[in-house]
């Protein structure tokens, strides 16, 4: 059976959040359960983002905030989900979504239609489910083999693929980064090969669809972002010598990796690596930002003092920031799809 929980964990020192929420796994040891972010309590956010943006993209895009959300409430004193809710960008509208597995999460299509999820198959391996935003479960990914368990929830570019966390209960060396069609779970590629000891957190497709971006760590800890071609076949590169907390997001034009480090949101040349912004808000840990679809806003989640966050967005300066939830529940995971 697979029995993996699929949120990285995060360490509270003060007030710096190590915030990464992906799905994590070790190499050469039985397989942990994962935890969710240590997030904020419901104060109000103390003045504004600041941020030190020098090359990024400039920001472009409808300042009306359309688009929903999608963003789960997690329990850190039991390590459990509670629920699942979708919402416009602004907050309105909040509907909790069923899921059709014990875990929050998911992602949605590029065109906003369905969103990937993780669920449990009838021979007790970890799978993933496609499902309508009500919460429809429109069809199971069947696992071309007899042993993996996958959870696919990145799609590419063009919705025809989806980027998986594989694992093999028997064999501790399958574990690693893999594709597969989106229609049916066929067509089975494997991108990366996990090094002992460490985990593959997938990140993200380049617009492109040639690359595929993760993240490299040990355990729940912080880690390089890293690279590998879609096609296969072909060791992955590290990207920058930065180390993160969140397997990083490509901006809608391919120019700019969005991330989190140290408690702040950090951007990225998807070229260089190199480090041309930051926001950063006094007293509070930033983590799990994503792009709006049109890439002129970012959500994100914040944490004051700890493990209860409100979801955020913001122009990728950190101006313009709203409050989206004001809850006492730790709001994580947010993810922001097309209407």
């Amino acid at each position: 059976m697979g029995c993996r929980c699929f949120c990285a964990a995060v360490c509270l020192g003060g007030l710096l959040a190590l915030a990464g929420c992906g799905q994590d796994n070790a190499d050469d040891a039985a397989p942990a359960p994962r935890e969710g972010p240590a997030s904020e309590d419901d104060a109000t956010p103390q003045g504004p983002a600041t941020s030190t943006n020098e090359t990024a993209s400039p920001v472009t895009g409808d300042p009306t905030l359309a688009g929903r959300l999608l963003f789960s409430r997690f329990d850190e004193n039991t390590h459990t989900f509670l629920s699942t809710h979708t919402s416009r960008a602004d907050g309105r509208t909040e509907t909790e979504v069923d899921m059709p597995g014990p875990e929050g999460g998911g992602r949605w299509s590029r065109s906003g239609n369905d969103i990937a999820v993780m669920t449990v198959l009838s021979d007790d391996r970890i799978g993933t489910a496609i499902i309508k935003p009500d919460g429809t479960v429109e069809r199971v990914l069947e696992i071309p083999d007899a042993t993996l368990n996958l959870v696919c929830t990145v799609w590419s570019p063009d919705n025809q693929r989806v980027a998986c966390e594989g694992w093999d209960e028997t064999t501790l060396s399958r574990e690693g980064i893999y594709t597969v069609r989106s229609s049916d779970g066929g067509g089975l590629v494997r991108l990366t090969k996990t090094p002992a000891n460490l985990v593959d957190l997938p990140g993200d497709y380049s617009p492109d669809g040639t690359l595929f971006l993760f993240k490299r760590s040990a355990d729940e800890f912080p880690g390089p972002l890293m690279v590998v071609p879609t096609a296969g076949g072909r060791p992955p590169l590290a990207l920058s010598d930065l180390t993160v907390e969140d397997p990083g997001r490509y901006s809608p034009d391919g120019k700019t990796i969005l991330t989190s480090s140290t408690g702040r949101i950090v951007l990225l040349s998807a070229d260089t690596g190199r480090e041309i912004g930051q926001l950063e808000q006094p007293g509070t840990s930033l983590f799990g930002p994503v792009w709006s679809p049109d890439g002129g806003h970012i959500a994100y989640s914040g944490a004051t003092s700890g493990p209860y966050a409100d979801i955020y967005t913001s122009l990728p300066d950190g101006t313009d920031q709203r409050r989206v939830t004001s809850t006492a529940e730790n709001e994580i995971r947010v993810e922001w799809g097309k209407d």
